[in-house]
């Protein structure tokens, strides 16, 4: 996972300004289009006003260390957003706002590398005139990571949301129960996240590469992760 650890350390350092926009762009997307839905809770509790109430500590650890994050979610009364329709827009907007980003950076990274050079950003080449480039694809990497984490079902990420709009009302047990044993479903995941380091399975890469290889290949013509992570398929 790890590799080279001057690597690893670089690219995480590249990582932060990617952080710092990622992170506010995807919770704000969820609080903003929850406003426009009609609910107000955002800007009633505060959320809006300071950028720390963006970020999760644990969130930004994730980032730095797994190559995936996520913020402090912004509060939205679902009770507000009623039919599966607002549900999901609510639910994507965090998503949706990456991708534009991804797209965005990964459209200057392409410009930024057809004068540099540069063809591989899953390992880190000495070169002080490709730091543009590296931190351009940083920009675009992480979004897209972005994207496709929180499109994972699991509770408490977007595309558990997503799940829940379209499919509570044929089986509101089951959704209820998941929610509830949040904490459970997550221990569950990371041991297996941990266990899978041992036997040299990417798990994470693995489970994020139906939504990021495909996205990837059509912003950047063909799909590389970054040092610590590679959610592209064979």
């Amino acid at each position: 996972m790890f590799g080279d650890p001057r690597t690893f350390i670089v690219s995480a350092i590249f990582l932060i300004p990617a952080i710092v926009i990622a992170v506010p762009a995807h919770e704000l997307a969820h609080a903003y289009v929850a406003r426009a839905l009609g609910d107000e809770t955002p800007r009633r509790q505060g959320y809006l006003r300071s950028w720390r109430n963006w970020f999760s500590p644990y969130g930004v650890a994730a980032a730095l260390i797994l190559r995936v994050g996520w913020g402090e979610p912004a509060p939205v009364n679902e009770y507000r957003l009623e039919g599966p329709v607002r549900k999901l827009a609510w639910a994507l907007a965090g998503p949706a706002a990456n991708l534009v980003l991804a797209v965005v950076f990964g459209i200057g990274a392409r410009a930024v590398v057809a004068q540099v050079g540069l063809v591989q950003f899953d390992t880190w080449v000495q070169a002080p005139t490709a730091d543009l480039a590296y931190l351009l694809y940083a920009l675009y990497f992480f979004n897209l990571a972005m994207f496709a984490f929180n499109l994972l079902p699991i509770p408490g990420l977007d595309g558990w949301r997503v799940l829940e709009a379209l499919f509570r009302t044929v089986r509101p047990k089951l959704f209820f129960d998941a929610t509830m044993r949040r904490r459970e479903v997550w221990t569950i995941c990371a041991a297996a996240l941990f266990l899978s380091y041992f036997i040299g399975l990417n798990l994470l890469g693995w489970v994020m590469s139906p939504f990021f290889h495909p996205a990837a290949t059509l912003i950047m013509g063909t799909c590389q992760g970054y040092p610590g992570i590679l959610p592209c398929l064979p």
